[in-house]
């Protein structure tokens, strides 16, 4: 049972004022900090204003009681008025602080730890109840009592100014508490934007793992087509050898044997390519790597090409330094990087073009420059050059043969030299450069001969 402290009638304004004062100070004894202080002392004078403006008149009691094992403070507000009407309704729209922050409710249910109100026509009992702080020593009603006593109220004056100060804190604690359910439903909006997108997320992360399957799919399809593919075609180039052969064999026949040879290595390197293309895909590409010179390996892929050029009445032409220019790297991958960017010139050059290779050493680097005069590049298409499946002319005007895989694997292979490539193009009919740098391979010298010293 409660243990009553102090009793205060409300009959005028100051009255109001002079309620919060004690509330404040009898929080303060109880042990309560500052900000909880202020929380009490709001509550009490706010339904301390509410019994005088509309009951004419009420009174607010303290007691101090007890709630399971810790002390409580209970206050009571009663009045003789008329009552709350659609007390329910009112209570149910206690989340819309403008609905119930001139009455002080919604004060006294966030601020206090519960809050009973009985309403009829012969007036109103409001019952809060605030538990002590934990860490607050044990004390008694008549302590508390007692210690009032010795207390003075503040002077009449000194209450007025109060009350001023008491209207502007309630104000204050409006626009707070607005601002706190502004906070509320800006936190709920964030609550349900975050759930879109962890949900967003989650079906980023399935598409993510779709798409790595299916691109794993497709690289084991690749190979196994690649591989498949080298059985028809070598027995097309066995068959197209032996037509060539024959003795008896026609003009006709020898030059359509001619024509399957070179369609069949056309195949053949395009089956190379995509083999290459799934290797580097799946990590499995490896080069050997020794001192290799690269003026041998431009003239073995100048080799190569040169049957292609010459069909179409191309001139190539040599650039190549007196001196070695070594690198470390693997001979018959750097053929295939210059076979491809020699190949792709040749391509897209028309008859009786011109095709320059040059070579140098630059700055600790062999540079290597593969230009020609041909149809250009567009300058939207150069920073997408060395992806995949890229063609240097748009799909619905394609005259040349090719899968896109020739510079994107250029680009892979003279990466794994430590290497860069690079595409440049004045333009579409202005010709095209590629260049690229390897890392000079720097050869010691042989250690120069001894003199040995004598000693007379």
């Amino acid at each position: 049972m409660p243990h009553p402290i102090l009793t205060s009638a409300i009959v005028c304004e100051l009255d109001v004022i002079a309620s919060r004062q004690r509330a404040r100070q009898i929080a303060a004894h109880c042990g309560f900090g500052s900000h909880d202080q202020a929380r009490i002392a709001t509550v009490v004078s706010e339904l301390a204003r509410n019994a005088f403006s509309y009951a004419v008149g009420g009174r607010v009691a303290f007691s101090l009681g007890v709630r399971g094992a810790r002390q409580m403070l209970e206050v009571v507000v009663d009045d003789t008025g008329p009552g709350i009407s659609d007390l329910d309704a009112l209570l149910a729209r206690a989340g819309e602080s403008h609905h119930l922050a001139g009455s002080g409710l919604l004060a006294a249910r966030r601020f206090m730890d519960s809050c009973d109100i009985t309403t009829g026509s012969s007036g109103t009992r409001i019952v809060l109840v605030k538990l002590l702080p934990l860490a607050s020593p044990a004390v008694t009603a008549l302590e508390l009592a007692r210690d009032l006593a010795g207390v003075a109220m503040p002077s009449n004056v000194a209450l007025s100014e109060a009350h001023h100060q008491n209207r502007e804190l309630t104000d204050a604690l409006a626009a707070l508490q607005e601002r706190q359910d502004e906070l509320v439903e800006v936190s709920r909006r964030l609550e349900q934007t975050n759930a879109r997108v962890e949900e967003l997320n989650r079906l980023l992360n399935e598409k993510a793992a779709s798409l790595m399957s299916a691109d794993r799919q497709k690289n084991e399809f690749l190979s196994m087509l690649s591989h498949e593919l080298r059985g028809p075609l070598s027995a097309a180039a066995m068959a197209a050898h032996l037509l060539k052969k024959n003795p008896g064999a026609s003009t006709q026949t020898i030059g359509l044997g001619e024509l399957i040879n070179r369609q069949v290595g056309h195949m053949n390197r395009l089956v190379e390519d995509l083999l290459d293309v799934s290797r580097i895909s799946r990590g499995l590409i490896s080069i050997v790597k020794a001192p290799v010179d690269l003026r041998d390996v431009v003239n073995a892929a100048v080799e190569q090409i040169m049957p292609a050029a010459q069909r179409k009445g191309q001139r190539v032409e040599l650039a190549l330094p007196p001196a070695p220019c070594a690198v470390e790297g693997d001979a018959t991958r750097l053929v295939q990087v210059i076979g491809n960017l020699l190949g792709n010139a040749i391509r897209y050059t028309g008859h009786g073009g011109h095709i320059s290779l040059s070579l140098a050493q630059r700055e600790g680097n062999c540079a290597l420059q593969v230009a020609d005069n041909g149809q250009g590049i567009a300058p939207e298409l150069i920073p997408h050059l060395f992806d995949l499946y890229m063609q240097a002319e748009p799909s619905s005007e394609r005259q040349h043969g090719g899968l896109g895989l020739g510079l994107a694997l250029v680009k892979s292979l003279v990466a794994l030299h430590g290497g860069t490539v690079t595409a440049a193009s004045d333009g579409v009919g202005r010709g095209s450069r590629f260049d690229i740098s390897l890392p000079l391979l720097q050869l010691q010298a042989a250690p120069a001969p001894t003199q040995a010293m004598s000693t007379a």
